[in-house]
Order: C-alpha cells, then sequence, then structure tokens
C-alpha cells in the first residue's frame, strides 16, 4: 500500500529518504489508526470510521533502520519489503498511542464524524418531485423541479382572474 495523496509523512529508511513512504509507514500508522479508530467508534457509538479516514487527519514521521531493505525503484521512494523480514518490531507503547489520542486527533475526528453524518442525513430529508400536487389552484411551472427549474419565473396572483389571464398571457 502507497501512502495516499491525501496522507501526509515524512519518512526515511536508513537515512534514505523515502518519499512515498512504504510499508515502514504502513506499518506505524496502522497502530495509531486503530488505536484512534477504536477510540472514536466508542466515543460515537454510529462512527463508523474507516481506517482511510484517520490517516488523513494525521501526520506522521519515521525514521527506521532496517536490515536489507528492498525498495520499489532505484530512486527508493517506497520501502516494498514486508514487515516480518524488518529485522525487529516497533510495537508503539500505550504511553505514546495515548499522548496521540490527546494530540486533538479524536476531536477532529469526531466533528468530522458529525459533519458527515450530518451531510448524509441533510440527503434523506426530503424528497424532490417534478410537479406539486394537492394545493387547490396552483399551476405549477411545466420544468419546476427538473433540469431548467432555474429559469422558471414565480408569478403570484390574488385571485382566479387575475390567474387566468397570467397562464394565458404565458401561452403567448
Amino acid at each position: 500500500m502507497v501512502f495516499s495523496q491525501l496522507s501526509f509523512q515524512v519518512s526515511f529508511v536508513n537515512s534514505i529518504a523515502t518519499i512515498k513512504g512504504g510499508t515502514h509507514v504502513d506499518y506505524v500508522t496502522n497502530q495509531i489508526t486503530n488505536y484512534v479508530m477504536s477510540i472514536v467508534n466508542k466515543k460515537n457509538k454510529n462512527a463508523n470510521l474507516k481506517a482511510h479516514a484517520v490517516k488523513i487527519h494525521l501526520w506522521v514521521f519515521v525514521n527506521a533502520l532496517i536490515d536489507n531493505p528492498a525498495f520499489d525503484s532505484q530512486t527508493k521512494e517506497i520501502l516494498t519489503i514486508r514487515q516480518s523480514s524488518f529485522g525487529s518490531k516497533c510495537e508503539l507503547s500505550q504511553e505514546f498511542l495515548k499522548k496521540v489520542s490527546k494530540s486533538g486527533i479524536v476531536e477532529s475526528l469526531l466533528s468530522w464524524v458529525d459533519f458527515k453524518q450530518s451531510k448524509d442525513l441533510k440527503k434523506t430529508d426530503g424528497t424532490k418531485r417534478q410537479r406539486i400536487t394537492g394545493i387547490t389552484k396552483l399551476e405549477d411551472a411545466n420544468d419546476a423541479g427538473g433540469k431548467s427549474s432555474d429559469k422558471c419565473t414565480l408569478i403570484l396572483t390574488e385571485g382566479v382572474s387575475a390567474k387566468a389571464l397570467a397562464v394565458s398571457c404565458l401561452a403567448i
């Protein structure tokens, strides 16, 4: 997995800048992401937070020493060696993970989840209809609620005879 364009990372392997990340960055970010996701999902039961959503809220700095590293090309932009071949393990301590969670990322993710949920809820707050029915003496515009609804004009009249005059003038 290559770190996405929306995620931010600065990483080195044996003093070589891996500008596009790699398995060493994934190894660290997955630990952080899983911890933060568990906290956010506990605080907001409906959050249903995914790892990608956490990663776009992170800046990660990794400086790793790895035995016999393998890269994607001669430019050495991405570390491709599997985690089992690193030569050592880097399990992040609970103390470090707690500091990360207190850095403001949990609050940021909770507000992002609330925004996303309200945006999703807004999609279901009503249905768009082509025609309005049930209002007596309403003469609905032909293009109302359609692609050309921005070209419609609202004409308000007082009385049935004034409405008839306005509708007959539209036909001209």
